[in-house]
């Protein structure tokens, strides 16, 4: 998306989800463990991005609303700051079990801290690598979100 596109998405929950389910389809269904877990990505993804405050409350509001979304209530990310967690329903990832994706953020500001993938059931291997229910395996923490006003220019990719 470039950041006119950004500027145009609405501010409206039910707006919004629409725009990211019509792009779910355009993308062909996605790969990604399907549709819940497309939108969960595309609307974390949003809030990390120059939008709207509207279309970040907005995302946060998609997200509330998918099927199988449960609050974690208060909980410390993986550089200890205390957050509210939110989490879809735990998947099957083959490299090492069972895990789901968790979103934390700060409530009084609604900045995004972390989104991480928690174990909670590890496959033979994991087990016998010591890894338990509960543990950590990846994670992205946001320390500092900065916006400017001026266009940046990206770097040309080699072919």
């Amino acid at each position: 998306m470039t950041y006119a596109d950004l500027r145009k998405l609405p501010g409206d929950s039910a707006k919004l989800e629409k725009v990211l389910a019509d792009l779910y389809e355009e993308d062909g269904g996605s790969e990604i463990r399907g549709r819940t877990e497309w939108m969960w990505r595309q609307a974390a993804n949003l809030i990390n991005l120059p939008v709207r405050a509207e279309v970040r409350d907005a995302a946060y509001r998609v997200i509330a609303g998918l099927p199988g979304i449960r609050s974690l209530g208060e909980v410390t990310d993986p550089l200890g700051r205390k957050g509210v967690g939110f989490a879809l329903p735990a998947t099957d990832r083959p490299d090492y079990g069972t895990a789901r994706s968790e979103l934390i953020v700060d409530p009084a500001t609604g900045a995004p801290l972390s989104d991480q993938e928690v174990l909670t059931e590890p496959n033979a291997k994991a087990a016998e690598a010591g890894l338990t229910a509960g543990t950590v395996v990846n994670y992205t923490a946001t320390v500092t979100s900065e916006w400017t006003d001026r266009q940046t220019e990206t770097p040309e990719q080699p072919e």
